[in-house]
């Protein structure tokens, strides 16, 4: 039985925000050192499934109506949060772009679309989700999940495994038939696809319903061995790939085919077992020497607050990231990629947005907030005296 907020969940929710945010500086090298370079699957399906878990866990005791009116407003706060997102990753791009060429910047094929529209058709794309800016089709993806959310949770209070029955023919169909959307204006296919990923997000609900519902967990060597397998297999396949040209050319097309390779935006069958593999690990091996000091996470931990507040952390953080990125680039085409200064430039960028998104995840605003209205208060002019 669960009840509570579990403060694990949070934990690893936390994680993914700062692999995340690492990753999303793909211009630099610190992301070679990410593990999800170590795997099929990485953060960005951790954090899906732990939503369909956190979506589970916070609405399975309430009725149709009440879950309905809950997500909805969810996936409406969501969108406006995505469309701060874009607007200020575009002003901080348009305002860079003022100081240097556009056309050095990795954002400049968007840049470029969007300049040759009018605003008001430019604001349609944008507002339409149709177009994204930076990292917004992450939020994209949260807002269509939440839609149906209602659904999901609705299926797996009845039988835990029903989610999963209704979310797995759109995932073989939408992966099948290649049936992904594309950029409005610059045409390049969107990074996360909702079809096929609602599948990880409903194995996600799937897993909180059978953990409240008291479903136990088959535990065996074998199985944990099979996990482990999977687990590892890329990184025997990254030792096998000098020697074996055939396993060179599948990695070089993993992410274009479905059904025997590994693609993200189709949610490729053995991206799925490697997340849904790791998650069985956590959970089978909750007494492991790691694992068990992850299970133990208090609630005053760095990567829970992060984990807690994970909306204003991932939105901040994703917008500097797009910035940082295009910073890193042009020192990258400046001085070198992996030069000294690139490094050095790229270490405090990384540091300085980890430092923000922890002030985010704590009392800095709160505190702010307080010191800004102390200030407001010192300044307001003196009540004048009656007579």
């Amino acid at each position: 039985m669960v009840s509570g907020r579990i403060h694990l969940i949070d934990a690893v929710r936390g994680y993914c925000l700062v692999n995340i945010f690492v990753n999303h500086i793909g211009a630099g090298v610190l992301n070679h050192l990410s593990p999800s370079n170590v795997g099929f699957s990485d953060s960005a399906e951790l954090f899906v499934f732990l939503a369909g878990m956190s979506a589970y866990l916070s609405s399975s005791d309430l009725s149709p109506a009440q879950r309905l009116g809950k997500f909805w407003r969810r996936a409406g706060g969501l969108y406006l949060c995505n469309l701060a997102l874009i607007a200020l990753s575009l002003c901080g791009l348009l305002m860079l772009g003022r100081f240097v060429d556009p056309a050095l910047m990795r954002a400049w094929p968007v840049l470029d679309a969007l300049a040759s529209n009018s605003v008001a058709v430019d604001v349609a794309h944008l507002a339409g989700l149709r177009q994204s800016v930076g990292f917004s089709m992450v939020l994209r993806l949260y807002v269509a999940l939440m839609l149906v959310a209602p659904l999901l949770v609705w299926a797996a209070s009845r039988r835990w495994w029903w989610a999963v029955a209704l979310a797995l023919p759109v995932w073989a169909l939408a992966g099948h038939f290649k049936l992904v959307l594309h950029e409005s204006l610059t045409g390049a296919p969107l990074a996360l696809t909702i079809l096929p990923w609602t599948l990880i997000f409903a194995c996600g609900v799937a897993t909180a319903a059978a953990l409240k519902q008291g479903v136990r967990l088959p535990r065996s060597s074998w199985l944990v061995a099979a996990a482990l397998a999977v687990v590892l297999s890329y990184g025997v396949l990254i030792l096998a790939a000098p020697q074996a040209p055939a396993v060179v050319a599948w990695a070089a097309g993993r992410n274009e085919h479905f059904w025997l390779g590994a693609s993200k935006t189709f949610q490729s069958p053995l991206r799925v077992l490697h997340a849904l593999s790791l998650v069985y690990l956590a959970i089978a091996l909750a007494r492991a020497p790691v694992l068990r000091l992850l299970h133990a996470v208090g609630a005053d931990n760095v990567l829970t607050r992060l984990g807690r507040r994970s909306l204003p952390v991932f939105v901040a953080s994703s917008v500097y990231a797009t910035l940082a990125n295009e910073l890193v680039n042009l020192v990258n085409l400046r001085w070198g990629i992996a030069s000294p200064v690139a490094l050095a430039t790229e270490a405090a960028l990384v540091g300085a947005g980890l430092a923000g998104m922890a002030w985010i995840a704590g009392e800095g605003p709160a505190r702010l907030g307080r010191a800004l209205a102390a200030l407001r208060a010192a300044g307001a002019p003196a009540e004048p005296v009656r007579p």
